[in-house]
Order: C-alpha cells, then sequence, then structure tokens
C-alpha cells in the first residue's frame, strides 16, 4: 500500500524538517545561563521550555542539542528546529529557534493498494489546540476503495504522563483475496501512561463490524460480524529522531482478546533496529510476529488471517503469495544517503526532502498448522530509492524479485515498511 498527502500551498505555510547546529561547544563543565525560544506564532513559550530537559543552571554538555532536537520533534508541530550554543559570561546561552508548521494543513490524500488499486480524496489536519501541539484529523477517500477516517491523537508531551488516541473509520471496498465487497466499520481507541521519557503501557479497546454481500464469508449467518474487543500494549523507543530515524530501537509488544461473532486472542511482538554505520549509512533490522488463538472459519474470520507478498510483506512476490492464521516477517535494510535530508523553499514555502540507496532483504512465513510452520518460509530482496518527503516521511521505490520463476517487480510504498506491515497495510 502506498499513501501519499500532497498538501495545499498555503501562505506561511512550512513543512517538516530538522536542523542541529553546534558551534564551538563550550566545555561540559559551564553551565546554561539562559534558554531563549524564538519563532513560535501560535505555540506557547512554556510548552516548549517544559519539553526541553534541562533549565537555566543545568550543566551543558555535547548532548544536550541532538536530545532536545529530538524531543521538540516529538511534538510534531514544527518544520525546522535549530539549538544553537553561544557563550554568555561563564556559562552559555542556548537559542531555540523554530519554524512552526501551519496550524490547519488541507492536504490531498492518495492511496495504492496492492489489493485496491487507487483512491484518493481530501483530507484536513488540525495540528495545534489553543497553543497546544494536539492533532485531530478528517480523511475522505474515494476509488479503488471508498474510506472515511476520524482521528484524535494526544501530543507527546514529557511532562503530562496520560496519553491516548481515537480512530473512527469506514471502509467499502473488494476484498479480493477472499472475493467479496466487504463493509467495514470501526472504533479503535487507546489510552495509557508514560513510565519514561522512552516507554509506555496502555489499554486497548476495539468495535469492529465487518458486512459482506455474500453467504459464507463471515462467521455470523447474518452475513454480518461484530467483535468487541480489549487488551494492552507496552512500547519502547529511543529512536533518535521519529521522522528519519538512524539510531535507536523501537520495541512494542500487545495482546487483544475478540468477542462477539467469534472468540479469538492476537499477540503481536514488534521490534526495530536503526544502527548507524557512518555518517551517510544505517542498517535497519526489524522482526514482526504475530500469533493468534482458535480456527479460521470456527472462532477466527477469514478474512482476519495474513497475507504474504508485495511492498508491505516479503517484496519479491506478488500479493497474497501465502496464507496463515500467524505471520512472522523479517527485514534487513542497509541505506546510503545520497542527499541528507535538508531545507529547501519553493516560490518562499519551507520544504525538506533527501534521497538515500537501499539493498533490502525480506524472509518469513505465514502458518496456521504449527507443524507447517517450516515449509511456509518465502525470502526476496533487491534494490530501492528512499526519497524523504513532507507529510509522507518516506517513500519506497523498489526493485524486488524472490518468487522462483525469477519475475522483477517494481513496487511503491510509502512509510517506513515496518509500520505498514505492522497495520496490516497490503
Amino acid at each position: 500500500m502506498v499513501i501519499l498527502v500532497i498538501g495545499l500551498v498555503m501562505c506561511g505555510t512550512s513543512t517538516r524538517s530538522l536542523a542541529q547546529d553546534a558551534r564551538g561547544s563550550p566545555p561540559a563543565s559551564v553551565p546554561i545561563r539562559a534558554i531563549v525560544v524564538t519563532g513560535l506564532q501560535q505555540i506557547r513559550e512554556s510548552i516548549v521550555l517544559d519539553q526541553l530537559d534541562v533549565r537555566v543552571g543545568d550543566p551543558f554538555d555535547e548532548t544536550v542539542i541532538s536530545r532536545n532536537v529530538q524531543r521538540l520533534d516529538r511534538l510534531n508541530v514544527f518544520s525546522r528546529i535549530d539549538i544553537v550554543e553561544s557563550q554568555d559570561g561563564d556559562g552559555v546561552r542556548l537559542t531555540v529557534s523554530v519554524v512552526e508548521t501551519v496550524r490547519i494543513l488541507p492536504a490531498v490524500s492518495i492511496a495504492i493498494t496492492d489489493a485496491d488499486g487507487v483512491s484518493a480524496g481530501p483530507t484536513i489536519r488540525l495540528l495545534s489546540v489553543r497553543g497546544v501541539p494536539h492533532e485531530v484529523s478528517a480523511t475522505a477517500r474515494f476509488g479503488g476503495s471508498t474510506l472515511i477516517e476520524f482521528k484524535e491523537v494526544s501530543p507527546f508531551l514529557y511532562n503530562r504522563r496520560l496519553w491516548h488516541l481515537l480512530r473512527l473509520t469506514y471502509e467499502d471496498r473488494h476484498n479480493s483475496l477472499d472475493d467479496f465487497d466487504q463493509t467495514s466499520i470501526e472504533t479503535d481507541g487507546q489510552i495509557g501512561a508514560r513510565l519514561s521519557a522512552r516507554s509506555k503501557v496502555g489499554a486497548l479497546f476495539n468495535l469492529f463490524s465487518v458486512a459482506s454481500d455474500v453467504s459464507g464469508k463471515t462467521l455470523s449467518s447474518s452475513n454480518r460480524d461484530w467483535f468487541f474487543s480489549s487488551g494492552a500494549l507496552f512500547e519502547y523507543d529511543s529512536r533518535n529522531l521519529p521522522t528519519n530515524p538512524t539510531r535507536g530501537w523501537w520495541t512494542s509488544a500487545d495482546f487483544l482478546w475478540r468477542g462477539g461473532s467469534g472468540s479469538y486472542v492476537t499477540l503481536n511482538l514488534d521490534g526495530r533496529r536503526y544502527q548507524p554505520l557512518s555518517d551517510r549509512q544505517v542498517l535497519v533490522a526489524s522482526t514482526l510476529l504475530t500469533l493468534q488463538s482458535g480456527t479460521i472459519g470456527e472462532d477466527v474470520p477469514v478474512y482476519g488471517d495474513y497475507s504474504l507478498g508485495g511492498e508491505n510483506t516479503i517484496r519479491g512476490w506478488p500479493f497474497g503469495s501465502r496464507r496463515g492464521k500467524n505471520q512472522f516477517i523479517n527485514t534487513l535494510e542497509y541505506r546510503h544517503s545520497i542527499v541528507p535530508p535538508r531545507n529547501f523553499k519553493v516560490f518562499g514555502f519551507n520544504f525538506y526532502g533527501g534521497l538515500a540507496a537501499a539493498i533490502f532483504g525480506d524472509v518469513g512465513a505465514v502458518w496456521t498448522d504449527p507443524s507447517d510452520f517450516a515449509d511456509r518460509f518465502i525470502g526476496g530482496g533487491g534494490v530501492g530509492l528512499r526519497i524523504i518527503a513532507p507529510f509522507v516521511n518516506l517513500i519506497r521505490l523498489d526493485l524486488s524479485f524472490g518468487e522462483p520463476n525469477g519475475d522483477v517487480f517494481l513496487q511503491l510504498g510509502v512509510n517506513e515498511k515496518f509500520v505498514t506491515q505492522r497495520n496490516r497495510v497490503r
């Protein structure tokens, strides 16, 4: 699946990028004498100062700048972040210069999926409310599938322990794997607490309904399934920059119990490592394991299984090459930055972008019977380009191979593959 979000040009609009400037770093023992914030328009200065992990009087060290660029990046409201230190008496002055993104962002959302083809439509995002970062979005897409979605996400504020997410989705599409017209309504809620700057826990709640236009596709004889679910999650994130990570870990564990038309439990274990090799080279490794209880067609609906093949699972194989109740997907990718991420202006508007080359390999399996696990593996690999772009984060263009007949696939994807495979984007 590919999702492109193209922003409409507005006066004062700037897109998201990051910068860090360390000039003549002073000795680590000197104190911070002043912290000055410039460039704010909508966001309150107190929000920025609270997000920083240093205060006036604290000692300065060489990690202060990179560490706090990361913390400000998590607010998701700045197109540029510069933190510069300068001498101030017997200490240093930190100047935090930011450029805000537009508060209300109208855009065009385009989705290209292996299953549904192309769909497009309007989307609007509200990025702050009364000077506080807070994302609220509404999206409608039409074409290969019809989707209407409302999403609200709490800001990543380090001084607030509680966090939450709410998503309401209506989708009407043709399920090409199971050959029926599928209409679904879903309410997804998450709420929890931050244990530290890097970890959080939460409770999951979900209400999910699927209707079919033909018999035999749902567990219910009425051709409409209803599921109510609850569960829990744990997440650890030590990535240096969420928008374009080059160092650190992202790991997650969650389980969800579903009841209603069927009854089964889903467990997800997801891990990703970003390992820098040099200033322009990074090695990315990921693994995803999903296990489900129950029996397909009795406890688990046929549309609740997993498939391999396509840009977001095992590249080099056609969409839906393998299917099963459980999945295990692994990826290793080497990236070399051709054009490091940088800011540029077009007609006076701020944008950012970058380009990297990639060499990758995927291997994984889906299975239903545990005795078949070893025989269900497939693998693929190839080369590609990674385009760092506004609004969409990462665009992937891959030339891949793996299928025994020797076919070569040209495939397009958006966002990290590890994110899309976790979200069951196919």
